[in-house]
């Protein structure tokens, strides 16, 4: 055989082993119980949490040149564990970018808390009986079903949780934000899309200067804000508190069930107030006002719109 395929097929088979090398991911098994905490702290990389079948198993993925300036440590203390995983290159001041591709694949107990901190990628955790707090600086954020609450934050994505049983606190600047079922309060806070909620068992907050707010369902009082969008919410259970819904960038439509009894603030300066439901009038009216009670009154239901009309209908 020719030298130089000779020398071609040595360098072939020195890159598929280099790649596989680089591929084959760091592997820890831990032994503890139910209850216990699950800490990630790394500077770069997606995480995803699953409940197992008992312990904890870590799988780290690595690919890329700078392979080698990524240090993972592993630490136990009791039934809580700890990752930790530092990018030295990305340390460094004459860094420009970093070619480090980063994944770590867990296994949990179904009862475990987990917190999850990464500067550079996206988390995503299964259905847990636990405390979780997730914190990314540049991905979107996806729990599925906690019996528990949850704290969620991200600085460029998405952030969605599918169902919780305590409380939900959800921030994000750059994108928007989505909750299933929620038992206990709600606080979702984005700048750059929409909150979408279909339960809020207690009271929820809401502010959004990037889209619309849609709310299914909310038994608790509600207190939400958008700058830069319309509010869609159903009254469908009589509310436990005062609420108020304002927008300065379109309209208000709220659907009521036909027991629920409130009081009704209504104004808007960017269209009118209709309404299909019956209200007994208080005061002087307008196209533009509507106050009265509806059912003969009870917590305070406040609607201003300065970008659009608002809609009452029945449910």
């Amino acid at each position: 055989m020719p030298r130089s395929r000779i020398t071609l097929l040595l360098a072939l088979l020195s890159l598929s082993a280099a790649v596989a090398a680089a591929e084959a991911p760091l592997h820890r098994t831990f032994n503890v119980a139910p209850g216990g905490t699950l800490t990630v702290d790394a500077d770069v990389g997606d995480i995803q949490v699953s409940p197992g079948a008992g312990g904890v198993t870590v799988d780290v993925f690595r690919r890329g040149r700078d392979e080698q300036d990524l240090e993972v440590t592993f630490d136990q203390q009791g039934n809580d564990v700890l990752v930790r995983a530092r990018n030295h290159r990305a340390s460094r001041w004459f860094n420009w970018s970093s070619n480090l591709d980063v994944r770590f694949v867990i296994t949990v107990p179904s009862r475990y808390n987990v917190q999850l901190t990464t500067s550079g990628g996206d988390v995503r955790v299964g259905d847990l009986q636990g405390d979780v707090r997730c914190k990314t600086s540049g991905g979107t954020v996806h729990t599925g079903r906690i019996t528990g609450p949850v704290d969620a934050k991200s600085s460029g994505g998405d952030v969605t949780v599918d169902g919780a049983t305590g409380n939900v606190d959800l921030r994000t600047s750059g994108g928007g934000i989505r909750i299933g079922d929620a038992g206990g309060a709600i606080q979702a806070r984005t700048s750059g899309g929409s909150i979408e909620v279909h339960h809020a068992g207690a009271d929820l907050y809401a502010r959004t200067s990037g889209g619309g707010i849609a709310i299914d369902e909310a038994l608790g009082a509600v207190d939400a804000q958008t700058s830069g969008g319309s509010i869609r919410a159903r009254i469908a259970q009589q509310p436990r508190g005062d609420s108020r819904l304002s927008t300065s960038g379109g309209s208000i439509t709220i659907s009521v069930a036909p027991a629920v009894a409130v009081d009704l603030d209504a104004h808007t300066s960017g269209g009118e107030v209709d309404t299909e439901v019956p209200v007994t009038l208080l005061g002087r009216q307008s196209d533009s006002s509507l106050e009265g009670k509806i059912n003969g009154g009870g917590p305070k239901l406040v609607l201003r719109s300065s970008g659009g009309g608002i809609r009452l209908r029945k449910m």
